[in-house]
């Protein structure tokens, strides 16, 4: 019997992931609801990134954002369970989302079948590096609770930091956390964040977009040894792959996942905003 990884879309993971990572790791992944002008969008399915920053930036209403029903992932499990397969079910912090809950009623619904669903408290590429973690441990393993316990260590060594080029899309989407204590203290200055506890945290201010650039990379570096790199951007890929470049040292660029903030995640950092994650070495 095999184990198969579900996840939602705010992994970001990419799909152009080298070797076509997603497909090879068999990572089902489950799209959270995008609303623009009151149409519902799939992320990652029905929307493009362009698209959407293009609508975020130039349309009178911000958009807003839903969990997975647990209808979708009821579709999804029994597919997988039909063919035979336990499942590790891993999701974005259940402090920014109720999709965690989603997929725990619809696991409850199936009748409690091998299923481990897990909460990760933290969202974006740094949920995909556990995502990836507990693919690569499933195709070594034949027990689903293995598998599961080998994805909350993987959790516990994870972590991300971020800059945003404004907190309104934060702070408007009601997921801004700790990190409200940087509103109405912040001009032009460009704070970090982190994810901590599950929920938003400030970290730092630094004085201009380079500043934070390089903190980003000198926190990340704080952390070596590290198994895991990934970076992400919402609008500009050169600026990912400068930070790729400065990484070097850690890991062979080639190694280092590059992803982009879909819409789910793209509705609350904005344009602008980049994120490097990390999965320490054990």
């Amino acid at each position: 019997m095999s184990i198969r990884i579900v996840t939602d879309s705010t992994a970001d993971l990419p799909a152009d992931l080298p070797a076509d990572l997603v497909q090879e790791l068999n990572i089902s992944i489950v799209p959270s609801n995008v609303v623009i002008d009151d149409v519902n969008y799939r992320d990652g399915i029905d929307l493009t990134p362009d698209e959407f920053y293009q609508r975020l930036t130039a349309g009178p209403r911000l958009p807003t954002t839903s969990q997975p029903s647990p209808a979708a992932f009821e579709a999804v499990y029994n597919g997988l369970l039909e063919q035979g397969h336990d499942i590790v079910s891993l999701h974005v912090s259940g402090k920014l989302s109720g999709t965690v809950n989603s997929a725990v009623q619809a696991k409850a619904a199936l009748g409690d079948p091998n299923i481990a669903v897990i909460d990760s408290n933290l969202a974006s590429i740094a949920l995909a590096l556990v995502v990836v973690k507990a693919a690569q441990a499933a195709r070594q393993s034949d027990s689903y609770e293995e598998v599961a316990e080998q994805a909350r260590l993987t959790i516990g060594q994870t972590g991300v930091f971020f800059f945003v080029d404004t907190l309104e899309y934060l702070q408007k989407g009601g997921r801004i956390g700790k990190a409200q204590a940087f509103v109405g203290s912040l001009l032009h200055v460009k704070p970090i964040l982190t994810l901590q506890d599950g929920e938003v945290h400030p970290l730092e201010r630094q004085r201009n977009r380079e500043r934070a650039l390089r903190r980003l990379v000198d926190l990340t570096r704080e952390r070596a040894p590290v198994q895991q790199i990934a970076v992400s951007y919402s609008t500009e890929p050169a600026a990912a792959a400068d930070l790729r470049g400065r990484l070097s040292d850690l890991l062979p660029p080639e190694q280092i996942i590059t992803s982009r903030f879909g819409p789910a995640i793209g509705t609350y950092v904005g344009p602008g905003a980049l994120g490097l994650a990390y999965t320490a070495a054990g």
